[in-house]
This record gives structure tokens, sequence and C-alpha cells, in this order.
């Protein structure tokens, strides 16, 4: 039986073409890559910079011409016949004879205080009213530049002219010889001196690189520019950039849809009234900016075109002579294939000697001939021994089989023993009354009760594989609760297998709430390392219930205030602060005169209304930061800090006589009483000794109550 014939390949000669093809296009087209974007990018840069150079050039000539008028305006202010002023004709001829020296001034004059033209060049405008006009008004008080764009001056009709009237405005006020405000001078500057520096400076750029000039006022309208684009309103990327100060170049679209590269500047200087705003923006179409990049392009391609064709062919030829002689030794190799299998002498490859590499391949390809075959002969011995190896082979695996089939019987038996198993250990901690947690070495959640989800929030789901410590752990205690964890597992190495530990901490649960809980915590080593569990235990209550117990044992059940435990722990604190703040604070001692009669008539109830509105009263005459208690009975304590002298301790005591004179309201009857206050101060380098300074203020209140005054005592 025939071999099926080979599927049709492509032959050498026609892969070596190819390849030499491809590697002359991939070649061109790397050239073309590189000079895209190193030569276009070069090229784009140059021309940006070219531009932005034009348009710092343009600026540059225009803030000059603005700063040469102003500079004459300065000059013309400083001289003795226009600052005396003696008559209109003299005052004309210092005015036509620095218009004779520069014809772009198309107009000179001096304009009186009140904004009478005063004397101007060849009389124009004498006698005429220009107190409205922005020159006039800028010019008194400082230099002024400013472009005039109206058609016609005021009152007299400009003769036609192709182009529109454009004025540049440079004032600036006269002051006498005593220093007395005389007038307003301005300089009227032509547009014609704009028109020449752009013939003069942009010319050849214009011929060689087809660049436009714009000048923009700050409305945006351009001023000078290409034929067609004067008086039009412009609105680019590069004149926003302008008008907010800054230069450089960009590409933008314009409004004709073509792509340009603008190089922009504005005149000028920022907060002076002696300059004039105007953007600069010089323009360059982007196709002729890059056309020299792109015939570059061009050529390259063509050479590119040219080099591919030639060395195609000359691969296709060195090709034909290299693979001759193996075509000889395929064909050979071809009959070798088509003889019958049965053959016992089939054809042999002829040995090809046309050069080295052939004739080693042909005398390869004849040996490894002679190798089959024997490889042959011998795999027909082996083929029989094999066939009685796998007999055996067969009979021992079916006996393995049906060790393996009873040991998965049994396995399976273990197995499901261990899911039982498993679902009683589910069950017991998923009614367990405290939340269950099971942690690996590195913190990562391994197991999570039913009484977890309830006490923290987080599902079962949703924390399994997830740290602990950043879901739960204020960022404070995450380093401690690390260290605690490996202190806890080298502890337990070699220890018994359950070692427990009990401590408080302060967990955050999923809606962000601090939870106080009581944690057990215990390392469990398993053969793969080993385990943390911790049984949680929400201690909320009894923290509440500790902290209202702790409120009310200092507090006076009846007045609310500070009891004498707060007091005593509170003015410990305000004599460190004084001490720390360098400054004074004082102790109020405070006792109720007659307290014990209206106890004794009125009863009880009556007393303790009174000490309560005793203490709302004292309370309120206070300042918030001060401290107000009751030491006992009717007597009170009142804790002044941040006290600047001891002045500020009588006038606190001041404040509370008034607040105590007035009557008491009682249920049954109402009373007027009067308070005995003792006053004793602490000075910053005063020992702090909280017995002596109550002593003090207790004695000074008594001192005063044996005196029966109403007067605050100081000692």
């Amino acid at each position: 039986m025939l071999p099926p014939p080979p599927s049709t390949r492509p032959r050498l000669i026609t892969l070596v073409t190819a390849g030499v093809s491809a590697t002359v296009l991939l070649t061109v087209l790397s050239l073309l890559i590189l000079v895209d974007h190193f030569a276009i990018s070069y090229a784009r840069h140059e021309a940006e910079q070219r531009l932005q150079q034009l348009s710092w050039q343009m600026r540059d000539a225009l803030n000059g011409v603005v700063r040469k008028a102003t500079a004459d305006v300065r000059l013309l202010s400083a001289l003795p016949r226009v600052r005396e002023a003696r008559s209109p004709a003299e005052v004309r001829q210092v005015l036509e004879s620095l218009q004779k020296t520069f014809p772009d001034y198309a107009w000179i004059g001096l304009a009186t205080p009140e904004g009478k033209v005063y004397a101007a060049t060849q009389g124009v405008q004498e006698d005429a009213d220009v107190s409205a006009r922005e020159w006039f008004q800028a010019g008194r008080s400082k230099l002024y530049a400013g472009d005039y764009p109206p058609a016609a001056l005021p009152g007299q009709k400009l003769p036609y002219h192709a182009d529109p009237w454009r004025f540049v405005d440079a004032s600036g006020p006269v002051l006498g010889p005593d220093g007395e405000f005389r007038g307003v001078i301005c300089v009227r500057m032509g547009w014609g001196w704009a028109r020449r520096m752009v013939q003069t400076i942009f010319a050849p750029a214009s011929q060689q690189y087809s660049a436009d000039v714009f000048v923009v006022r700050r409305d945006g309208v351009a001023i000078l520019g290409p034929q067609g684009m004067e008086e039009q309103k412009i609105n680019s990327e590069s004149l926003a950039l302008a008008s907010g100060g800054g230069f450089g170049s960009l590409k933008e679209t314009w409004a004709d849809g073509r792509d340009y590269l603008t190089g922009y500047a504005r005149t000028g200087t920022p907060g002076d009234p002696a300059s004039l705003p105007w953007s600069i923006l010089v323009r360059q179409p982007e196709a002729l900016a890059l056309s020299g990049a792109r015939a570059l392009e061009r050529q390259i391609l063509l050479l590119g075109a040219i080099l591919g064709t030639v060395m195609a062919l000359g691969g296709a030829v060195a090709a034909r002579r290299l693979t001759r002689p193996l075509n000889a030794l395929s064909r050979a190799i071809e009959e070798r294939l088509a003889a019958p299998r049965d053959s016992t002498t089939p054809p042999d490859v002829q040995q090809n000697d046309s050069y080295h590499e052939v004739q080693v391949l042909s005398r390869a390809l004849n040996e490894m001939l002679r190798n089959e075959q024997c490889h042959l002969d011998a795999l027909r011995g082996l083929n029989e021994k094999l066939e009685s190896t796998v007999g055996e082979r067969t009979r021992e695996i079916a006996r393995k089989a049906l060790q393996l089939e009873r040991a998965l019987g049994q396995e399976q038996s273990t197995q499901q023993l261990l899911q039982e198993r498993a679902a009683e250990l589910r069950a017991i901690l998923d009614n367990a009354h405290d939340a269950f947690i099971a942690l690996d070495p590195g913190g990562v959640v391994r197991e999570w009760n039913l009484q977890a989800e309830r006490l923290l929030g987080w599902k079962r789901s949703e924390v399994i594989g997830q740290p602990l410590a950043a879901m739960m752990l204020p960022p404070l205690l995450r380093r401690a609760y690390e260290r605690d964890m490996r202190q806890l597992a080298e502890s337990s190495k070699g220890d018994a297998p359950l070692l427990s530990r009990r401590v408080e901490l302060m967990l955050h649960n999923r809606a962000g709430k601090e939870l106080p809980v009581e944690v057990s915590l215990a390392y469990v080593p398993r053969s793969s390392g080993h385990l943390f569990i911790a049984f949680l235990h929400d201690i909320s209550e009894r923290k509440s219930l500790f902290a209202s117990m702790e409120a009310m044992a200092l507090k006076d059940t009846l007045t609310g205030l500070p009891n004498r435990r707060a007091l005593m722990q509170a003015l410990p604190e305000a004599l460190q602060r004084a001490n720390r703040l360098r400054q004074s604070c004082a102790v109020l001692f405070l006792d109720l005169d007659r307290f014990k009669q209206v106890n004794d008539r009125y009863g009880h109830e009556e007393g303790d209304e009174l000490l309560r509105q005793f203490a709302e009263r004292v309370r309120g005459a206070v300042r918030r930061t001060d401290t107000v208690g009751r030491l006992a009975g009717d007597e009170f304590v009142v804790i002044l800090e941040m006290l600047h002298n001891d002045v500020d301790a009588q006038e606190a005591a001041d404040k509370l006589i008034p607040a105590l004179q007035q009557p008491f309201v009682l249920k049954t009857t109402t009373v007027s009483l009067s308070a005995s206050i003792g006053i004793a101060i602490h000075h910053p380098d005063d020992p702090q000794d909280t017995e002596t300074l109550l002593g003090r203020a207790d004695r000074a209140m008594y001192h005063h109550k044996q005196q029966g005054m109403q007067r605050r005592a100081r000692r």
C-alpha cells in the first residue's frame, strides 16, 4: 500500500525570495517610521521655534515703538516751553518740530487741565473739548498708551484711505515748575509704521515660509494681518493663550478648516498703563512646514522599492542555484517512499558532491536508511516479546484495580464520617452564644459562625480569606495585634496543644461603629502550621454600666454638679494647666447664708429646691470653661482658669453677686438670701497643694461671714 501523497508545500526558492522581499520591506517601513517619528517631529519643532521667534521679534518691535512714543511724551512734558506754555504758537512750534522729526506722529497736542486743546500740530483740534477722551483721563496722573480704532478724529473728517484709519495714543501729565498740574500732552501715531515694520521684518519670512502675521486687539479683532483678515474677529487657542500673558507655539485648526503651526506672544507689561496689551500671532500652514520631511519620506519609499526589487531578483537567482542539488535529493527520497513496504532492497539515495553541505546530507541520508532497516528488524522481535509482556501486565492491573476499589470504598466511608463530624461542629459553633473566628498564621479568616455575623455585620462568605486586622481593628491597634499574635504563637510552641488567653479589645463593625469585646484567644498547632481561634463576647452593656456608675460617682445627685470627689480630681489638673501655661487660676468658696433657717422653716424639699436654683445661678454666671461643684450642704466651689491677673478673679466674683441677690422663687414661698464668697488665687510658681488652696478659700469665706458682709475676701 502506497503512502498518501504529501500536501503541497512552498519550494525553498519561493521562501528565500519571499524572505528577502519581506526583509527589505521591513527595513523600508522601519526607516519610514523613524523618519516620521524623528524627522517630522524635528521639522515641526523647528517650525514652531521659528514662528515663536518671529512673534517675539514682532512683540519687541511693537513694544519699542510704544516705548519710543511714551519716551517722547515724557520728553515733551519736561520741556520748559511746554511746561510754562506762554502761548499756543510757541507750544505748537515745539510740537511741529517733533512731528517733522518723526513723520509717523499724525497729531501732537497739549490739553489744558479742563480738557480743552491748548495747542496742536497744524492747529488741528485746537479749542476742542477732549475731556471725555481716554487718553486725557488716563494721562492726567500717569503715562498712558492706548489704541484708537475709530475711522475719524473727533470733530474732523479724515481723508479717504484704502486701509482703515487706526491710531495709537501716548499721553502723560504736564507739571509746571512749581509741580502744579498744567495739562496733558498727547502723541498720536498713525498706522503706517506698523505696516512698514511688517514689510521690513517679516517680508523675508513670509516669502520663504508663507508665514502670516496678526496683531490682535484685546477684543479679539485683527488690526494687522494678511489681506481679508483685518478687522475680522479671531477665535483660536493661541489667541487665548497670548491674551493670558503666555508665549510659545502650538498646532491648531483655524476657521478656514486648515491646520497651522502658530507662534504667539503678547505685547506690553501687565499692570503698566504705558504699554499696549496686543496679541501677536504668526502662523504657517502645517503642510508647508513639514513639506521637506514629507519629500524625504517619498524618496526613501522609492529607494526602498527599487532596492527590494533588485534584492528579490538576486535572491531568486541565488536560491535557484543553491536548491538544485537539494531538489535532486528530494526526488530520490520521494522514490524511496514510493517503493513497496515489503521490498527487501529499496532504492538507495545517490551520493551528491555538488558542495559540502549537500554531500554531507546525502551521506547522512544513506546511513539513516540503513539504520532504519536494522531498527525495523529489531522492532519485529520486540513486538513479539511485547505482546506476551502486555498479557502479564493486564492480569496484574486487574488485581491492583480490585485492591484500589476496596481502598476507595473505605476512604469514602471515612470521608462521610468526617463530614458528619464537621456538620456537628458547624452546628455547635453556629449556635454558640459568642462569636467564633478562626485565623491562619497570616491573620486571614478561615472560619466565621452565625454569632460573628450578627455581632460584626459581615457575612461568612464576605470575610473568608480576608485579613481580619484590616477589617475590624483601628490602625493604631494593628501593629499591637500582629505583635501579640507572634508572641502567642512563640509562647505556645512546645506547650499544651491548646493555650487560652483572655483580653479586651475595641473593634470596628461593618458600620464603622466601635464595639468593645472580650476575646478568648487560643493557639492550636496543626500538622501544616497552626491556627488561632477566638471567641468574642460583646461587653458593650458592661462598659456602659461601668461608665454610668462612674459618672454617678462623680456627680452630685441633687444639683447635677460635680461632687467633692470630682472636684478633688479636677482641681489638681487645673493647677497643672496653670503651671504649664504660666497663667493664674483661682478657687471661689461659696456658702449660702441663713440656708439652715430656710431648711428648718420650710422643710427639706424647699431647701433642696433652693440649692438647685442656687447651683443653676452660679453655673450661669461663670464661663463654660470654669468648673462649678458642690462640696457638701450649702457649700459650693468654683474653679476659675486662664486668669491674666488677680483682678480677673475679683471680676468673676462680682458677676456672681447680682445673680445670687435675686429672690429665689420656691414652690411655697419666695426668699432672698445672701452668699459669702472666699477667694484663693494660685500663681504659676506656687506649690500644687489643693488642700491648702481650698483651706485658704474656706477661711476667707468664713472671715467675711463673721463680719456679716456681702463683700468678697481675697487672701
